[in-house]
């Protein structure tokens, strides 16, 4: 009892506040100067969308004399990046601003908590745990849309947590809130809807009027991409052409085919780790032959919907490795199918991989990976980084499981209180599961994660010690 207490009035200083979030600012500023000419691996696609649409085209591929209309990727990040260049077209200028909304979620988070009538100690838990999870931090550094879908889930959150009036002004902002939040990463498609659904628990005194109205205003957020893809590619779709099946199918052999980049779809990759590991170097070896002649079969397969216009632009194509190539509508869509019917073919038949593979990818999603290649070998502040950043979110995440089977067995009331950032930190694990193991795709809900866990370790420990003092 006296060591909690001892815990408890420093956490509820003002000073270790103020001395944490200058902790964190320094960290921030150190991880985004170290990282703020780094050249993410879509760094290249992306700002060449910028181009395009200075030029009215949606495509990486702006300067083909046949363009091809994008089928990768939805335009959210990609227009974001573009209102950035209208500003400046300076890349860091872009940075910056994703270190502004960055700041942002930060003080967002912070009311967050206030609302969920947390005292300082809290807060102090959360930002020591930003810290010690810097993993996040140089996110706006980099040339990814996780720093925008940081600040809009965190966002989203807020107007759900801290706004507690279901206003036709609330109900409006958070219709158009997820639409552009799906239009970065598709991934929040079943939030809203399930949101819909769920008034009679939730919700009860939102009139069904507003519940519709927000439903629909939502669905007509995702019409304009679905019609720019009918108008374009002959289908209409509010996702793009290719991508879902690609990653289930390469989330299938990666794993597989330890340190090889796989160029034949996009250019990825599972490195290996130090502890875990589903292919031995000696079964990498025999993987990687039957890898690419089931590609070999794949491109046979749809060789015949390749147009004269394909093999043109092939050839251009090639002297840009660094971008993805793009095919028409109708090979795209042939090549996703075919893709899908194996993925889950090679899943089916592969039963026993399949199930610890998800297994491990459920967790996964949550920690850095301890992957020692021969870069970070031979740099010492690259190795010391890894292994820092491994010890750091695994401890974080054995706490996390530790305390929400705590809640679970004696504490289910806590749960119920912070059932929102939970289920948003669920989801996202959940969606993720069948295609990727990178723990990249869990940043935007990582401050939820971080708060939630404080949330836990603050009711359990320090509540009644606190109660007991007053």
């Amino acid at each position: 009892m006296q060591i909690a207490q001892q815990a408890l009035s420093v956490l509820n200083k003002k000073t270790t506040f103020y001395f944490l979030l200058a902790v964190l600012l320094a960290e921030t500023l150190f991880l985004f100067g170290y990282n703020i000419h780094y050249i993410s691996g879509d760094q290249y696609t992306y700002m060449n969308y910028v181009k395009g649409f200075q030029q009215g085209r949606y495509t990486y591929w702006y300067f083909l004399p046949q363009y091809v209309p994008d089928t990768f990727r939805n335009p959210g990040y990609p227009l974001f990046l573009y209102a950035c260049s209208l500003i400046s077209e300076s890349v860091i200028f872009i940075k910056m601003v994703q270190l502004a909304l960055f700041f942002g979620a930060i003080c967002l988070m912070l009311r967050i908590s206030d609302r969920y009538k947390q005292p300082l100690a809290v807060k102090n838990l959360f930002l020591s745990f930003v810290i010690l999870n810097f993993v996040i931090l140089p996110y706006p550094a980099l040339i990814y849309p996780e720093a925008l879908m940081l600040f809009l889930i965190t966002l989203i959150v807020y107007v759900e947590v801290c706004i507690p009036v279901n206003s036709w002004k609330k109900m409006t902002g958070l219709a158009l809130l997820y639409g552009f939040c799906f239009q970065v990463r598709p991934v929040i498609l079943f939030i809203p809807i399930l949101r819909f659904l769920w008034p009679l628990l939730q919700y009860k005194k939102l009139s069904p009027a507003k519940n519709s109205v927000f439903l629909l205003l939502f669905i007509a957020t995702l019409l304009p991409y679905g019609f720019w893809n009918l108008k374009h590619h002959h289908q209409f779709k509010i996702t793009p052409l290719e991508g879902g099946a690609g990653a289930l199918y390469l989330g299938y052999w990666s794993p597989k085919m330890v340190n090889y980049a796989a160029g034949r779809y996009w250019t990825n990759a599972t490195y290996k780790d130090a502890l875990i590991n589903f292919a031995t170097d000696e079964e990498t070896s025999k993987n990687i032959p039957v890898f690419n002649r089931e590609w070999d079969s794949i491109e046979r397969l749809c060789s015949k919907y390749l147009t004269a216009q394909d093999s043109a632009n092939l050839i251009i194509m090639k002297q840009h490795p660094e971008l993805f190539a793009t095919y028409n509508a109708t090979y795209t869509s042939e090549r996703e199918q075919l893709l899908s019917t194996i993925a889950v073919n090679h899943y089916l038949s592969d039963f026993g991989y399949s199930v610890k593979l998800k297994c491990y990818t459920f967790f996964r999603l949550w920690y850095t990976g301890l992957s020692l290649n021969q870069y970070t070998l031979m740099n010492r502040f690259e190795l010391t980084r890894t292994v820092i950043t491994f010890i750091a979110t695994s401890f974080t995440l054995l706490l996390f499981i530790g305390y929400f089977l705590v809640c679970m067995l004696k504490r289910r009331d806590l749960l119920v209180i912070i059932w929102l950032p939970l289920f948003f930190c669920l989801y996202f694990d959940i969606f993720h599961l069948p295609f990727v193991i990178q723990s990249r795709y869990t940043i935007p809900v990582r401050f939820l994660y971080l708060f939630s866990l404080s949330f836990m370790i603050y009711q359990i420990h320090f509540n009644k010690t606190e109660k007991h003092e007053s």
